[in-house]
């Protein structure tokens, strides 16, 4: 219970996020129709701590006891996703999850 807790995040509780990596994957082969497939799938990766921006008013934005009030509980907690998506013409899809792995940094 206490790790699904961590993953309740509001917007501003995720403070840096970046795009990790993004792929395409064509067929090398037509289907009956002769369409080929596309696929796009993209790594999301975040870093967020439960109420961070609270936290940060706090402690006047002080980075040295921003980071042992992080360390104090575990530090950030990281989160991978992977998404894909049918981008093959005349298919209608949107983006779906198809991985996720998270945890807190310093207890790995």
């Amino acid at each position: 219970m206490k790790q699904r807790s961590e993953l309740n995040l509001e917007l501003d509780d995720i403070y840096f996020s970046f795009p990790y990596q993004i792929g395409i994957m064509m067929d090398d082969e037509p289907d009956s129709n002769g369409n080929y497939g596309r696929q796009v799938e993209c790594t999301w990766v975040a870093h967020s701590f439960k109420n961070y921006i609270g936290i940060m008013e706090d402690l006047n934005g002080n980075p040295k006891k921003l980071k042992e009030h992080l360390d104090e509980y575990g530090g950030p907690t990281v989160l991978n996703f992977r998404f894909i998506r049918d981008f093959t013409k005349n298919v209608e899809d949107s983006w779906t999850v198809n991985a996720l792995n998270y945890f807190k940094l310093h207890e790995i």
